[in-house]
């Protein structure tokens, strides 16, 4: 997670019921780039292992909410000042 990519209350946008909508203000970057290639290769790899054939990938343009799970909005660390999640996810 990067410390800049957050999610807030969009307060000029509302729900059915009246709420302020999640607004993301986050970037997919390289990193999470190059790990969705590495992702696809790996794939790509195991299933011909085993006898798949014919596999390809490709390559999508994708964006957040996309089909994808967002993470990092709820930071996990050992000190509350900085993260209000712990190492085991609580």
């Amino acid at each position: 997670p990067y410390h800049e990519n957050k999610i807030t209350l969009d307060k000029s946008k509302k729900d059915k019921w009246g709420l302020p909508v999640l607004s993301f203000d986050a970037e997919i970057k390289d990193n999470e780039l190059k790990m969705r290639g590495d992702m696809q290769n790996e794939m790509k790899e195991m299933l011909e292992s085993i006898g798949v054939k014919d596999t390809y990938t490709y390559d999508n343009v994708y964006g957040l909410g996309q089909g994808i799970h967002e993470m990092g909005t709820a930071r996990m660390g050992r000190d509350p000042k900085t993260s209000v999640l712990n190492g085991n996810n609580q």
